[in-house]
Order: structure tokens, then sequence, then C-alpha cells
């Protein structure tokens, strides 16, 4: 399709998308239904707004949506695209606080998961925004259990990228240390996979399984991605006291 096309057939989707603040206010001013129209994704205005890191045209959007009371009155804050992302997973995606803390007095539930099974959490924890999953487990610290279709959970996905203070924050809200994913790895797996023996470390020093073994009975010293890290493991668990 045509860009002037999607224009023509959903201005205000375009409008928010683009980040034409004036133009959105001017569609809603002449039809406010259109915050309810869906595009060909399944998606309102509101989605492409948070899509585009927009906080005044979102800010815009919500206020046009709300009756007298507050509450909404053209949307669903947990309207769901194609994908089965809901505006929540969005922000988390993209990084935006001040999106997200627009989103949250309208209560999103913030256990909804996308197609592929992932929580706004996963989202924010695979892409480092501390800010947004601090934010997130204040609402609803349950997410640290959920487990996406790969069964993993958050906690899987810090260590994976090595995020110290995400680990800290997930154990924080008492994640679970040893769930395994559909793999058969623990998180202490994949911090070993992926090279981030300081993340395994913080893992082991909180708890984690070391000798647990995968379906093809190797430890997570076995899956390191080399020996440098893996003496290193070895190393830093013997000055702990830690015997692997």
């Amino acid at each position: 399709m045509a860009d002037d096309e999607q224009v023509d057939k959903f201005p205000l989707h375009a409008a928010a998308r683009d980040g034409r603040e004036l133009a959105v206010r001017s569609i809603v001013r002449t039809d406010r239904s259109l915050i309810r129209q869906r595009d060909d994704d399944n998606r309102t205005p509101l989605f492409w707004a948070v899509s585009a890191g927009n906080v005044d045209i979102v800010q815009s959007i919500l206020s046009a949506s709300a009756g007298p009371d507050g509450k909404l009155e053209l949307i669903n804050i947990d309207d769901v695209d194609e994908a089965g992302w809901t505006v929540a997973h969005i922000a988390a995606s993209i990084g935006s606080l001040d999106i997200l803390d627009l989103i949250l007095p309208f209560e999103p539930d913030l256990s909804k998961q996308t197609s592929a099974g992932q929580t706004p959490l996963h989202y924010a924890v695979s892409r480092i925004r501390y800010e947004i999953a601090e934010r997130l487990l204040e609402k609803y610290p349950q997410a640290v259990r959920i487990k996406d279709k790969q069964n993993q959970i958050p906690l899987h996905r810090a260590a994976a990228v090595g995020s110290i203070p995400l680990i800290n924050l997930l154990i924080k809200y008492k994640s679970p240390l040893n769930t395994s994913d559909r793999s058969g790895w623990s998180p202490l797996f994949h911090a070993s996979a992926e090279g981030h023996g300081d993340a395994a470390l913080v893992l082991i020093k909180a708890g984690a399984v070391t000798d647990r073994l995968d379906p093809d009975g190797n430890t997570f010293l076995q899956v390191a991605v080399d020996e440098k890290v893996k003496k290193w493991i070895q190393d830093m668990a013997a000055r702990e006291g830690i015997d692997l």
C-alpha cells in the first residue's frame, strides 16, 4: 500500500506515527471516534504514538479517549495488535519511561503475553532497560515468574545479556534462580555460554545450582564460551570459598 493511501485510509494513525501533533489534535476534534479505529496491523492510533515515542501525542490520545471520570472510554489499555503486543509491551521495548508512566495509571495487565509469550518485563530486560524493569516490577512483581514460549523467565534474558544490575533487581523481587528453559538451561547456563563470567558469579553467589546437567549431560562450566571464561569463573568462585 502506498504511503498516501495509508494516510487517506487511516489519517489519525499516520499523524500519530509521524509525530504530527497538531494534525492529531485537529483530527480528534473533528472525529473522536477515530481513536478506536484499527488499521491493517490491528493497531489503534495509540499504538503508533507509543511506537514513535511521542509523549505529547500519547498524552493527547489518552486524554481524548477518557471520559469525565478519567477512565478510558474509546479504547482498552490492554488492546493487542496482530502479534499480541499491548502498548505496555511497546513502551517497555522502546525504553520510554515517560510513556510507561502515562500508561500505568490506567492499570494495564502486565501479565499479558505476546504471541511469543513475552511480557513487558521480558522486553525491558532483553533490551537492558533497567528503569523500565524497575517500574514494571514495582507495579507487578509476579512478572519475574512468567515464562515465555521458550520457557524463559526474565532472569534467563538478564543472564544472557550479562546485566548484573538487572540480575540483582530480579533476584530482589524473588525471581526463581534455577528454572530450566526449553533447552534445559537455567539462567546460569546462559550467562556462561554467552561469556558473562561476572553474571555467572552473581547467580552462583545468589544460590544458583552449579552441578545441574543439561539434556546433553553438560554442566554450566562445560558450555562456557571458552576456556578463559571457564577458568575465570572457577578462580573467582574459589576466592569466594565456593567449590565448583
